[in-house]
């Protein structure tokens, strides 16, 4: 069994601008730090003789420190090779934690426990969506560690990069990649806050992130034409579930592109006399505007329709019987995948290419808008939007039509 130490600085900075003076240990080539609980500037530290330069004022306190764990581990592994041992990492640290005067840390966590503890936080604080995030993303570490778990510790940027590779040679897209790097980085930094993982080892601050904080996405948007083609179809009067799908998808694009997961949850009391008020859930923005003679229309239909929700719902999604946050949320996420289903088949009837779903109603509302002349800080704000580079990615695929009347118009 392989046995080594190395002294080596930690990858960030603590409060007095140093570089943490971490012990690394590597057993049968699995690694642990623990730190010594010193610290100094990269300038000061010289790698290759594994102790502080003079130049720093506390160099003799420090070096003394570093002989003084490297002879007393040196002891204890002559030690335990008596006894036809080898030490463990917890009694190796141990020994660095007494000559350090530090407490006993806390034990590092696996992988996929601490990413299962925070699910069910999630879940307990009903963030039941933002629990799926963690869970997605869990499931795909899974397949890239063939189910195998790993200590935090033995986790670095050489990991990362091959779960990269992973995830784009199962062709995820950028966006999907994206979700799925920046989650496993919080739930990194959740680790180092908890006490779980040392500050130390924060193998993300060399990962390029760059291509990740605004990653460009597949366009949704269709024309206003073929919103027109969608509404004047006809559709069998028996079939229901085609027909509530479309109205759910015109409902989106003549209400300001509100989404499916607020749409569902709209109730009659949401519609004060031609107008509708509703907070969206996302943001927690309060939206006020007035209804548009289509979606009017819509609201007419379901007004009185028999099998409507008996819960006082809009639409027939939800009832009575969903009466906890995870009941309502599994049955939105069934209906609304029945829909992009019904969806698809209006598209292919109609011989639209681009692939209907709820969120093409919410992208073909903004790019509507910015065909007929509104400007982009409107647009954004009637989306709820915090930042216009939001705004911009609904609408990167259609350039600027404004810019291009005036510069035709100039010429």
């Amino acid at each position: 069994m392989a046995l080594s130490t190395k002294f080596i600085l930690a990858s960030k900075v603590n409060d007095s601008r140093e570089y943490p003076i971490m012990l690394r240990i590597i057993i049968n080539r699995k690694n642990q730090l623990v730190s010594t609980k010193k610290s100094c500037k990269q300038e000061n530290w010289l790698e290759s003789q594994q102790q502080v330069a003079r130049g720093h004022p506390k160099h003799q306190e420090i070096n003394l420190l570093l002989r003084t764990i490297v002879s007393e581990l040196d002891f204890l592994i002559i030690s335990e090779g008596k006894k036809g041992r080898k030490p463990t990492f917890e009694e190796m640290k141990s020994v660095v934690r007494s000559l350090t005067g530090a407490t006993k840390e806390p034990e590092s966590k696996s992988l996929f426990k601490l990413f299962e503890d925070h699910i069910s936080l999630l879940n307990q604080q009903n963030r039941i969506g933002y629990a799926d995030t963690f869970k997605f993303t869990l499931s795909s570490l899974k397949g890239f560690v063939k189910n195998k778990d790993r200590d935090l510790l033995s986790i670095n940027l050489n990991f990362l990069k091959k779960y990269e590779e992973y995830l784009m040679e199962r062709g995820c897209a950028i966006t999907t990649r994206s979700v799925y790097l920046r989650t496993f980085r919080t739930m990194w930094k959740v680790a180092i806050r908890e006490k779980f993982c040392p500050e130390g080892h924060y193998p993300f601050k060399e990962l390029a992130f760059g291509k990740y904080n605004n990653p460009r996405t597949k366009k949704r948007a269709i024309q206003k034409s073929q919103i027109d083609q969608i509404s004047a179809l006809e559709i069998d009067p028996m079939n229901n579930t085609l027909i509530n799908s479309r109205n759910y998808f015109l409902f989106s694009f003549y209400c300001r592109g509100i989404n499916f997961t607020d749409l569902a949850s709209l109730k009659w009391d949401n519609i004060v006399d031609d107008e509708l008020e509703y907070i969206r859930s996302k943001t927690k923005e309060e939206f006020r505007f007035k209804l548009h003679p289509e979606a009017m229309r819509i609201l007419d239909f379901y007004r009185n329709l028999r099998g409507n929700s008996d819960a006082g719902y809009i639409f027939p999604i939800l009832y009575k019987r969903h009466d906890s946050i995870q009941s309502i949320r599994y049955r939105k996420q069934k209906i609304r995948t029945r829909v992009n289903k019904d969806l698809q088949e209006l598209g292919a009837i109609l011989g639209i290419q681009k692939n209907l779903t709820t969120y093409v109603a919410r992208h073909s509302y903004a790019t509507t808008l910015r065909r007929n002349g509104v400007s982009k800080e409107n647009i954004g704000r009637s989306l709820g939007h915090d930042s216009l580079k939001t705004t911009d990615i609904y609408l990167e695929d259609i350039g600027d039509p404004i810019l291009d009347e005036l510069i035709n118009s100039t010429l």
